[in-house]
């Protein structure tokens, strides 16, 4: 064994005595040491990287990436590596212990680490950013907390925010931010008298909150737009395929409203927030089995009587009344039929 191998060994057990061992990330500090053995694959840090490499409009190692609440560091250390000025914060300083020996061990000297809770975020204290992860912090944070700090990564965001979080299926309470209504649900984060050392040694946990507020995935794509973002997109690959169906990547994108030149009605638009629970959206008939049981029975019908049935129908058709737009208000191309 090389003596530098040796001498890593040697600081990584300080650390794991002092502060425990990785809990979830497994990062490679040489051919003979990782943070973790084996080496677990990590899904999320695939689709994070791959985000950034398609949308940055430069290479990272001109970028400039903030990792909030960044655990064990695994995606400041990956940016890092390819070169970018990173900003890592974390609150809990058995993380950040562990991100400062990765740190140190890989010579990183791009990445800079912050103990501070990320309720304090701001323009002013860390300047802005091209890139802000936010993976796995936005429903650790109670109302009105987590939109505070959702606007807080928009103001520091000059080109587009990665957010990996829990989502509520469900809009059992409702909370209010800056005269908007947004609907979730609470969840229990530490019990109501744990002491602050105990909330503080449960690494995959809220700082000190005892419940967090998650929001549906309507509530938070609006609260994206209010902030700031105008484009909100969701992820599906890389894929990652065990996640559980209230876990979701968002990608948020600060940009400038387009303006629609060739059609002015579109380019005065009012921003339409989606609602907790949409209308019956029509669908094509072909993925409609009622529609598809009826042609079934249709051909049942005789001839003879299909045929002035069919005209029948057009003619009453025909003769409807006209709505607001007109007989050729746009509709879908299959509902002219």
């Amino acid at each position: 064994m090389r003596p530098n191998v040796m001498n890593l060994r040697k600081k990584m057990a300080e650390v794991v005595e002092q502060h425990g061992e990785w809990t979830a990330m497994g990062i490679k500090i040489t051919d003979d040491l990782s943070t973790l053995e084996p080496m677990p694959v990590d899904r999320r840090l695939s689709r994070i990287t791959q985000v950034l490499a398609d949308l940055l409009p430069k290479p990272l190692a001109q970028s400039r990436i903030l990792d909030l609440a960044c655990a064990e560091g695994h995606y400041a250390i990956e940016c890092a590596l390819h070169g970018a000025e990173v900003v890592a914060i974390e609150g809990r300083d058995a993380n950040l212990a562990k991100v400062r020996f990765v740190k140190d061990a890989l010579g990183l000297d791009r990445l800079s680490l912050h103990q501070d809770d990320v309720r304090h975020l701001s323009r002013e204290k860390y300047g802005l950013f091209d890139v802000v992860i936010c993976s796995g912090i936005l429903y650790h944070l109670d109302a009105p907390d987590v939109f505070q700090f959702a606007k807080r990564v928009a103001e520091v965001c000059r080109g587009f925010a990665i957010i990996d979080t829990q989502i509520a299926l469900l809009d059992k309470v409702s909370q209010q931010f800056e005269g908007r209504e947004y609907w979730g649900v609470y969840y229990t984060e530490h019990a109501s008298d744990a002491p602050p050392t105990e909330r503080l040694r449960d690494l995959w946990a809220s700082i000190d909150n005892t419940k967090s507020f998650w929001m549906t995935r309507p509530s938070l794509c609006n609260l994206l737009r209010e902030i700031g973002f105008t484009t909100v997109m969701e992820c599906h690959i890389p894929s990652f395929l065990n996640l559980p169906r209230d876990r979701i990547t968002l990608v948020a994108i600060k940009g400038r409203r387009a303006p629609i030149v060739s059609s002015p009605p579109t380019d005065s638009l009012e921003f339409e927030p989606w609602p907790e629970s949409p209308p019956t959206e029509p669908i094509n008939p072909c993925n409609d089995p009622r529609i598809e049981l009826k042609n079934e029975l249709k051909v049942l019908i005789p001839g003879v009587v299909r045929r002035p049935l069919a005209e029948f129908k057009r003619w009453i058709r025909s003769h409807r009344a006209a709505g607001p737009a007109g007989p050729w208000e746009w509709r879908e191309p299959w509902r002219r039929r």
